[in-house]
């Protein structure tokens, strides 16, 4: 298994604990989920490439990864 594959499971494997986290509150506030993508942000960030890091702040990807399983999980 190649480097890039394995930092895209990383990325993966925190984005859907992130997930795991934010569907235990049905109903949530902005505080709290952005609380939820904080506590998570610093083990994302090991895994993100220098290119990511340079495009978006790590948090926007840590968002776009969690949205990205989140509708991957409901098809």
């Amino acid at each position: 298994m190649n480097t890039q594959n394995t930092f895209e499971n990383g990325r993966r494997q925190v984005a859907r604990e992130c997930l795991k986290e934010l569907k235990q509150h049905k109903k949530r506030t902005a505080q709290q989920t952005a609380t939820i993508l904080t506590k998570h942000l610093p083990r994302f960030e090991t895994a993100m490439s220098p290119h990511q890091k340079s495009k978006f702040l790590p948090v926007m990807w840590l968002r776009y990864y969690v949205d990205m399983i989140d509708k991957e999980m409901k098809q």
